[in-house]
């Protein structure tokens, strides 16, 4: 299967420290409305159970592993691909989601209009600095 194994990076912009545990909420987003488009990313735990809450001074990051699957790899009966604009995040925690432009074209990654029976979307839980693999800053 074709994927995209980047990264997720929250920077902590405040003036006072944070505190975060957990895994950042995924999915893709559509339309001017932009409303979800198939399922949010699932959640792999870490194997080795290291997972612990993160304290983030300011200006401090934190990143989580993402990898995206190419939706034009899964069969059509399993996925109906649509453009989508890019990605609505939610840090651990909070209710007020942020949007990362990652605008693809019909049969790019991701965009399944379905739930299909395995994930385009699968996110790490967070940890302190730069992960290798940690993409792009959000």
């Amino acid at each position: 299967m074709s994927q995209n194994h980047t990264g997720l990076q929250l920077r902590n912009i405040g003036s006072s420290a944070c505190t975060l545990y957990g895994f950042p909420g995924v999915s893709w987003v559509a339309g001017a409305d932009g409303h979800q488009v198939g399922a949010a990313a699932v959640r792999e735990p870490d194997p080795s159970g290291t997972e612990k809450t993160v304290t983030l001074a300011p200006g401090a990051l934190a990143s989580a592993p993402l990898d995206i699957v190419d939706a034009a790899v899964i069969p059509p009966s399993e996925c109906r691909p649509v453009p989508v604009r890019g990605l609505r995040i939610y840090s651990p925690g909070e209710k007020a989601a942020l949007f990362l432009p990652l605008a693809t074209g019909a049969g790019g990654y991701g965009e399944c209009s379905l739930t299909t029976k395995a994930p385009t979307l699968i996110i790490g839980y967070l940890q302190s600095g730069v992960q290798p693999g940690g993409g792009g800053q959000g």
